[in-house]
């Protein structure tokens, strides 16, 4: 029942989350303002009935009840996402470390889909990341290593943003620091091949087959996900 719970409650969860990734890079938009979700092609407010997680996209075949306009893929997947990764979390024994699991991948889900549309990490999502990351760290009594591997993976990454000028932002090293405290020396490193070879395969894709020394690549999108699934594996195994 508990991890039928985590599923409901991911679900849920990651609707309140399209939400965040929606309006929190759009200055004009509050997070918390209007309280209902609103139709971004009509201004149409979404009745609860067709704001119901997962279900409601394709009872609503993937378009506005109002006006008919496309309702972006995005939504049924970061709710089906979401739910899939509370669940996961419901299998982390220690209290402390389950929610700390559950902030950092809301972090890096709204992470992911904002890079991936603005090239940019939010404050907010690096600050709660960074709490995540220090709580794990705390949990497993303040190791060293963990130290370590923050401090190497963000100068890494810090002197892969001066080799390849404008391809790694501020954002990005801050992020990895947040992975690295959590994580230690070596697992940092699993995370920074993982996210490499998925930005890189994301690079070849958007390049037709070539690399583009001065394609923007929107690394935070696959620094993030790639850091909460090496964090799990470390956590439930």
């Amino acid at each position: 029942m508990w991890h039928f719970l985590n599923f409901l409650l991911g679900a849920a969860i990651g609707s309140f989350l399209n939400v965040v990734i929606y309006r929190l890079p759009r200055v004009h938009l509050s997070i918390v303002k209007p309280a209902r979700s609103l139709c971004p092609k009509c201004g149409a407010q979404i009745p609860w009935y067709d704001n119901v997680p997962i279900l409601s996209y394709f009872l609503l075949k993937g378009r506005c009840r109002s006006c008919g306009s496309p309702i972006s893929v995005r939504y049924p997947l970061v709710e089906i996402v979401s739910a899939l990764a509370f669940l996961a979390n419901s299998f982390i024994p220690n209290v402390v470390l389950y929610l700390s699991m559950c902030l950092f991948f809301s972090s890096a889900i709204v992470i992911s889909c904002i890079d991936l549309e603005f090239l940019a990490i939010p404050d907010v999502t690096l600050a709660l990341s960074w709490v995540s990351g220090l709580l794990i760290w705390w949990v497993r009594g303040f190791p060293v290593w963990n130290v370590l591997g923050a401090v190497v993976a963000m100068i890494l990454l810090w002197l892969l943003g001066v080799a390849y000028k404008g391809g790694m932002g501020e954002g990005d090293i801050i992020l990895i620091g947040a992975i690295g405290i959590a994580l230690g020396f070596i697992e940092s490193f699993y995370v920074l091949l993982l996210s490499s070879v998925s930005a890189i395969i994301y690079a070849l894709v958007r390049g037709k087959g070539k690399l583009d020394p001065k394609q923007k690549i929107p690394f935070g999108t696959f620094l993030a996900p790639a850091g909460y699934t090496i964090l799990l594996i470390n956590l439930l195994m």
